[in-house]
């Protein structure tokens, strides 16, 4: 809460731009590998692979395997060395985890082929990956010409998490569903929109 508070403060001040309440979901990094692994090994969080990371076959990202806030830093984070990391694109990664030709993989928590192909995201115990939790922001000017627009937008606080967000990246990305159809959909289950 105090970074969200010295965000709000450098962006009104800076740019008079308003921070309004975060969805609730944090689009971040996650370490995930395939459920069936996760459940022979007891796998729930991170530092669980540290007894078995020898043995296992990461893909990543170029840009994940060179960030400090990626994989060089999460060996220090947790001491985890993986047996043999791959330079994967994207679009690859979650093909190659469930083809079996890696174990672990870099993905964002909310991308909706982590349902698509059976996988699971392991909790970050220790923190170490940055938060990225999404929150609408707007210019003052357009509050003040239309202070609706923050009450029906914090509506939406809390009522997204990372789970949701998946599902609803799947039916856009996976099923093919037009993105507005299934915004709508969300937004007439909980209410958000009045019925037709």
């Amino acid at each position: 809460d105090s970074v969200l508070e010295t965000v709000r403060k450098q962006y009104r001040e800076s740019f008079q731009l308003e921070w309004l309440e975060p969805f609730g979901f944090n689009n971040t990094f996650a370490l995930t590998v395939r459920q069936s692994d996760a459940q022979s090994g007891n796998w729930q969080k991170i530092s669980d692979l540290k007894s078995s990371a020898g043995s296992l076959k990461a893909g990543f990202t170029p840009e994940f395997s060179a960030r400090p806030d990626g994989y060089p830093g999460l060996r220090k984070a947790y001491g985890i060395s993986f047996a043999e990391v791959r330079d994967l694109e994207p679009s690859l990664m979650y093909q190659a985890a469930a083809q079996r030709e890696v174990d672990v993989i870099c993905a964002f928590t909310t991308d909706g082929r982590i349902a698509a192909y059976d996988l699971k995201p392991l909790e970050d115990d220790r923190a170490f990956f940055p938060p990225y939790y999404a929150a609408p922001v707007l210019h003052e000017d357009f509050l003040i010409a239309h202070p609706e627009v923050r009450e029906i937008l914090n509506r939406l606080s809390g009522v997204l998490d990372d789970y949701r967000m998946q599902q609803l990246n799947f039916e856009v990305d996976q099923s093919g569903q037009l993105p507005k159809n299934v915004a709508k959909r969300f937004l007439l289950k909980h209410n958000l929109l009045p019925p037709e």
